[in-house]
């Protein structure tokens, strides 16, 4: 199988003095920093093999930011064309990572409201043998009563947290 030759770059003068801003900055974040390098090598003609060899990354990287900038080139042109003060955040984009959705919440607000409100429930005026919560002991009630089906002891109290509640982790003798 013949090898693909490598996506060429072309950067513009404005585009290469923004990236070796990036590559070399104090206060660049890390990413953009090494995605900067990546292009502007990518620009003098260095192979992907190169570039990863140079840099310590993978290919699969290389080649991402590679194709993703060089895919942009008509954007970027026209952008510094009709609107120059743009060209900065135009490059950050596309050197920046694409939206991802993440997984879909496994609890619902309803379910998570109800699991603070019974956490803030004196245990022994709902007729509990014990004085305090405890994630464990929360977790049993709120599956008795049927605000979820299953849950764990840490995401009772990611919860808890998330919200600024705490229980102790054993009971705490008034």
């Amino acid at each position: 199988m013949p090898w693909k030759k490598a996506t060429p770059i072309t950067l513009s003068e404005k585009q290469e003095r923004i990236l070796t801003e990036y590559a070399v900055g104090t206060h660049t974040p890390l990413h953009l920093k090494s995605r900067s390098q990546i292009v502007l090598n990518a620009a003098k003609g260095e192979s992907n093999n190169t570039i990863e060899e140079a840099m310590g990354i993978d290919a699969k990287t290389v080649k991402l930011w590679r194709d993703r900038y060089s895919k942009q080139y008509e954007v970027l042109k026209k952008v510094e064309l009709e609107t120059p003060h743009k060209l900065r955040s135009s490059i950050t984009d596309i050197l920046s990572d694409a939206y991802r959705s993440g997984v879909t919440a496994k609890f619902k607000d309803d379910q998570v409201a109800a699991i603070i409100a019974i956490s803030c429930e004196d245990p022994a005026k709902l007729g509990l043998s014990f004085s305090h919560w405890t994630p464990e002991l929360l977790r049993i009630e709120v599956i008795k009563l049927g605000i979820v089906d299953n849950i764990s002891n840490r995401q009772i109290g990611r919860f808890l947290k998330r919200k600024r509640f705490t229980t102790p982790s054993k009971p705490i003798l008034a």
